[in-house]
């Protein structure tokens, strides 16, 4: 009989163990995956105000260089990765933001 139970625990656990590796764990990571873009979004931001603020003589491009290596560098401390093309598009979007926050301050 305790056999026969053993056995039974030994499903369950691999059953378990499936349960994990098959929804859990994905789920986890990509949980992790969007906490770590919301970080770089925010310090995109962060950069494209400063390079506005700092650098309010220099061209658009050199801006979003500048913006592009910090973002490069903020990516390098985690282990999510972007291509150029992602951080143009984090840029882009960063930099609509911010002028569409300015207009809302504008108007008020």
């Amino acid at each position: 009989m305790s056999e026969f139970i053993f056995e039974i625990l030994k499903l369950l656990v691999m059953a378990m163990a499936l349960i994990a590796t098959r929804y859990l764990i994905p789920l986890l990571k990509e949980k992790i995956n969007a906490e770590q873009l919301a970080d770089v979004e925010k310090w995109a931001r962060f950069a494209v105000l400063k390079a506005q603020q700092v650098m309010w003589a220099q061209p658009g491009k050199e801006k979003k260089q500048y913006v592009a290596e910090f973002i490069k560098e903020v990516l390098s401390y985690s282990s999510l990765y972007l291509t150029s093309e992602q951080i143009d598009i984090l840029i882009e979007s960063a930099v609509k933001q911010m002028k569409i926050e300015e207009k809302s301050n504008e108007s008020k």
